[in-house]
């Protein structure tokens, strides 16, 4: 209910190194809407990759009251590590 309520989303992505070095080059914040995917196939679809490419992690996915959500992307904002950002959105592209 809460999701289905919101005016809008983000979600912070960063690129963790990898073995000891844990210092990634991006921050990326992605701002849009969410909602929750009610239809069964398409929901079942989005498990199916999920678990494809994630096959380590089904506890995120897969189990009792585990909602499958979409986010639809409206805008981004990504910054390396010399604090150099790049804006875009999906209207213009690039900024």
């Amino acid at each position: 209910d809460m999701l289905e309520k919101q005016n809008g989303v983000a979600l912070l992505i960063h690129d963790f190194g990898e073995g000891d070095n844990l210092t990634g080059e991006y921050s990326i914040t992605l701002n849009g809407t969410c909602s929750v995917v009610r239809d069964v196939v398409m929901a079942e679809k989005y498990r199916s990759a999920h678990l494809k490419n994630n096959p380590e992690y089904p506890q995120f996915i897969v189990g009792k009251d585990i909602a499958m959500l979409r986010v639809d992307v409206a805008t981004a904002r990504i910054c390396n590590i010399n604090d150099e950002v790049l804006k875009w959105n999906v209207m213009s592209g690039n900024k």
